[in-house]
């Protein structure tokens, strides 16, 4: 208990009059009791007469000086009784969680920090209509979709999560109440208040054995083909189990081409800069670029400081050319060119969105409340105003609900594909973010697939070290993807059989003599 709070709380232990109304309660508290009385006062008939003083209602004689160990033991009696409800004032400042390292998603509200402390995950919701008075672990659910619904219960029994009502939204001081019982039923408007229990940080990556699909590999850099539900490299919530992970055991024990520079012998990371922008590689060695979670195909890892900024160089000068296959909720049409810009959503905040045109009326497609919150926020940041996104999309095969798309990127923007795609109204099939949920279902049930079925199919590059040799790298589609491709189009396999059989390892690679 801070000072300020003892000492008004001992004041009000003391003796205090409270005026509630047109009436006029009084109370004393002492060290051994407490006494209260209500005097409600009514209109006098004739000519008000002076009012008395008010009368005390007390359990013993007020004590004519301030005892302060005593009141300090009473406070130690009631916080043991009755533990203070934790409370939030408006004048707390709020740091908006824009990391977009942050994994923490929501469908509805704006999240923030709570708290300056950064070993405590304190982010609150505002409760939107379309969950008005539903149980509060499905509502959690729905604005952190990224937890299991089991996880969302737990945080509730173990009293993570509080609830600031409507009407306490105007208080100086507002009272968060925690609620332990899943099935309590939340209003519109309400905030929602979780805490996520601090998560135990590793201070150096762990080597693990774990398949790798290698595509091409030599002493300069390697070449995978990701597989499905495997996180690039550890971040918050996925510390193990990552690409990093299955590569700096394979580069430590397996490798025919040596380990490279980002590896100590014994599994570490040397400490070294990753020669881009200063930071240490502890746990992402060599990383160039990233694939979602969900998402399968090429990706290219550093083995050499120079190998990665030649490789960094390319991909920001847009000299890597980068071509993805999606399976679609409608169909995109022919040789369409997408050129949006791309910026985080101002309301969801682990989400982005394509940035509405000013100029066009309703572009944003934003809910009624989405806009009242969003009015709140009183400047874009930079990564809100959005950034260009180029993409070439081109249908394959439609069979009348679903296609399979070609998707070609001159940039390389967050969910870039996933969000442009999104925008046409042909949203990727299994996407939890930005699909449509009864098709996600759909396909969870009757082909037990549960993520954006998005492949990056082809890569082409020049070399980084070995200058002009330019190479291409092809890669098969994952067997949850192609067997399902093969509804939409039973033709596919013969008709583009690159996109369906690898072979194993497919890289194809123009040896030819650069030009003098």
């Amino acid at each position: 208990m801070t000072p300020v709070t003892r000492c008004g709380r001992s004041m009000m232990m003391l003796i205090g009059t409270i005026c509630i109304g047109s009436g006029v309660t009084s109370f004393h508290m002492g060290s051994i009791g407490i006494g209260i009385r209500r005097r409600t006062a009514t209109a006098p008939a004739t000519a008000p007469a002076p009012a008395p003083a008010p009368a005390l209602l007390m359990a013993k004689k007020p004590p004519s000086s301030f005892d302060l160990g005593a009141l300090e033991a009473f406070e130690k009696e009631l916080d043991a009784i009755t533990p203070p409800l934790p409370t939030i004032t408006t004048k707390d400042k709020l740091r908006s969680n824009t990391s977009e390292n942050n994994h923490h998603s929501g469908d509805s509200g704006d999240v923030h920090s709570l708290s300056d402390n950064v070993d405590v995950d304190v982010r609150t919701y505002v409760v939107p209509k379309k969950l008005h008075l539903k149980r509060i672990d499905a509502v959690v659910s729905a604005l952190e979709p990224e937890l299991s619904r089991s996880h969302c219960g737990a945080l509730v029994t173990d009293g993570m999560v509080s609830i600031i009502s409507e009407a306490e939204h105007n208080k100086e001081t507002q009272t968060a109440q925690v609620i332990v019982r899943k099935s309590h039923k939340v209003e519109a408007g309400t905030t929602l208040v979780i805490r996520h229990p601090p998560e135990e940080r590793p201070t150096e990556l762990v080597p693990q054995k774990l398949p790798l699909d290698i595509l091409f590999e030599d002493e300069h850099m390697i070449v995978l083909n990701k597989a499905a539900g495997m996180v690039v490299h550890p971040a918050a919530g996925n510390w193990d189990g990552t690409v990093v992970n299955a590569l700096a055991y394979y580069l430590m024990h397996e490798s025919p081409f040596g380990r490279g520079e980002f590896i100590e012998e014994d599994g570490t990371v040397a400490d070294v800069d990753d020669g881009t922008d200063g930071e240490q590689v502890s746990f992402r060695p060599g990383i160039v670029h990233r694939l979602d979670k969900g998402t399968t195909g090429i990706l290219v890892v550093a083995k050499t400081r120079q190998a990665l900024s030649a490789l960094s160089d390319a991909f920001a000068s847009r000299t890597v050319k980068k071509t993805y296959v999606a399976l679609t909720i409608g169909n995109p049409g022919k040789r369409v060119v997408i050129d949006k810009p791309i910026g985080r959503h101002p309301i969801h905040r682990q989400r982005m969105r394509v940035v509405p045109d000013p100029h066009q009326k309703d572009s944003s497609r934003m809910t009624p409340d989405d806009r009242r919150m969003l009015k709140s926020i009183s400047a874009k940041s930079a990564s809100q105003a959005g950034r260009r996104a180029l993409s070439f999309v081109d249908t394959m095969a439609f069979d009348g609900k679903l296609s399979v798309v070609q998707v070609r990127i001159e940039t390389g923007r967050t969910h870039q594909i996933r969000v442009h795609l999104q925008d046409r109204h042909t949203p990727i099939y299994g996407d939890e973010v930005y699909g449509l949920s009864d098709w996600n279902k759909r396909l969870s049930k009757t082909r037990g697939v549960a993520r954006p079925l998005l492949h990056a199919h082809r890569l082409e590059l020049v070399h980084p070290i070995l200058a002009g040799q330019k190479m291409v790298f092809l890669a098969p589609m994952a067997k949850d993807m192609a067997e399902t491709a093969d509804t939409i189009w039973p033709q596919g396999r013969e008709e583009r059989p690159d996109l369906f059989y690898g072979h194993g390892k497919q890289q194809q690679v123009d040896t030819n003599k650069p030009q003098q």
